[in-house]
This record gives structure tokens, sequence and C-alpha cells, in this order.
């Protein structure tokens, strides 16, 4: 189980690449307890993510999702930086640590 910010940084930038040719990712970024350092045991991971125009769809979101979930032994919560409601990328767009 990844336990703290600086691993799954780790674990992102190691796997950049892989994540753009598996799923088309161009941008993630980490926000949440982790960034805060105010994570708990149960705490899920949250991420902004964006995708190749041509590679966005449901699909790809979700097969990425169950992928981060299974590599990193955590819950995943993830969204894209443009659908989020304007008062939480307000507040977030300032502490997300992009990767």
């Amino acid at each position: 189980m990844m336990k703290d910010t600086e691993e799954i940084v780790e674990y992102l930038r190691t796997n950049k690449e892989v994540l753009r040719d598996n799923f088309g990712v161009t941008r993630l970024g980490i926000f949440g307890s982790f960034v805060r350092h105010s994570q708990r045991i149960s705490s899920d991971i949250d991420l902004v993510v964006d995708f190749e125009k041509e590679r966005k769809n449901i699909h790809a979101f979700l097969r990425l999702k169950r992928f981060l979930e299974k590599e990193l032994s955590r819950n995943v919560d993830m969204g894209f930086e443009h659908s989020l409601k304007p008062v939480v990328r307000e507040n977030i767009k300032e502490s997300i640590l992009y990767v």
C-alpha cells in the first residue's frame, strides 16, 4: 500500500510513459489529503487527469482508474479538471501537484 505522497508521486512519474502509451494520459495531478499530508490509512488518492483527445472516453478512464487502484493498492477518486464543480476547482487548483 502506498503510504505517502512521495511514494505515489515517484510511482506516477516513473510510470508516466506507461500511462501515456497504455491509456493516453497527457496530464496527471494529485490533490487532497495526500498533498496536504493529512491522509489516513483509509484515505483514497484524489487525482485529476487529462487524456489525448482521440483516446478520451469512459472506457479509458475506467481502465486507468482500475489500473491505478491495483498498482497503488488504494481507492482512487479521479476526475477531469474541467469537469470539477467551479467551487471545487477553485479550492484545489493551487494545491494540485502535477507529475
